[in-house]
């Protein structure tokens, strides 16, 4: 039985992965497919690395600097398209931010 975790509030959050910064993530496979159609490299099994994160606050969200592996790219994503290295600390408290604001986006838009 899985135990659902409290949603952490943003700021806390956001400090907490500062804290851990660079943040090793992996592109979710849509993220993958739009940045190649972009012409930026990413694959779903490529680590790249948050070097910072912002509020971009109710619309935005946990907006994240990713940095390719190369360094050659730098482009801002929505935590809610990242992936968490398994085994993080912050795996569990990132993954229940990115299902709650997925869960309040989809309740907008109906």
């Amino acid at each position: 039985m899985k135990i659902r975790m409290k949603p952490p509030k943003t700021q806390e959050l956001i400090n907490e992965i500062e804290s851990h910064l660079p943040l090793p993530v992996y592109p979710t496979p849509e993220l993958a497919q739009s940045l190649k159609q972009k012409g930026l490299a990413a694959r779903i099994d490529e680590a790249l690395q948050v070097t910072s994160v912002h509020d971009s606050g109710d619309i935005g969200g946990i907006m994240c600097a990713v940095e390719s592996k190369n360094k050659k790219d730098v482009f801002m994503i929505s935590l809610t398209h990242l992936r968490i290295e398994p085994g993080h600390p912050l795996k569990a408290r990132i993954e229940a931010y990115q299902k709650a604001r997925v869960r309040k986006l989809s309740r907008r838009r109906q």
